[in-house]
């Protein structure tokens, strides 16, 4: 069966903590939303954090070599992305269970939605137009 190539869902996180100097800091707590995306057909149940946007409005975007790979807002968004993409943390192993079960629903309205449209095909080429 052939799925959607990209597939995203939402990852809320409150007290969220990030590392620094090689300690886990809980003196700066984080809250937000992060965008989980589908790794693609060749990782299947894989995702990576594509955005992520701060309670207090603020929007992270994945760094690349096009968008200030350098700067704060890309460090910030290097450390949170990290802890959610890591299984061995307790917000990573919440964002993959998540993202296993928002896409396994995800691929069972699909399959619906294209078993409903393959029965209207054969409704429409049995009926007789008058």
């Amino acid at each position: 069966m052939v799925y959607a190539l990209e597939f995203s869902c939402e990852y809320s996180f409150d007290e969220l903590s990030i590392r620094l100097c090689d300690r886990w800091e809980t003196g700066l707590l984080l809250y937000g939303r992060a965008e989980l995306t589908s790794a693609g057909a060749d990782y299947e149940d894989e995702f990576y954090v594509s955005a992520i946007r701060l309670d207090g409005g603020a929007r992270l975007a994945r760094p690349n070599a096009s968008h200030n790979a350098g700067g704060f807002e890309s460090e910030l968004f290097r450390r949170i992305a990290a802890v959610i993409e890591d299984d061995k943390t307790q917000a990573g192993r919440h964002a993959a269970e998540l993202f296993v079960s928002a896409l396994e629903q995800s691929r069972e309205t699909d399959h619906d939605q294209n078993c409903k449209l393959e029965r209207e095909k054969k409704l429409e080429a049995f009926a007789t137009p008058y």
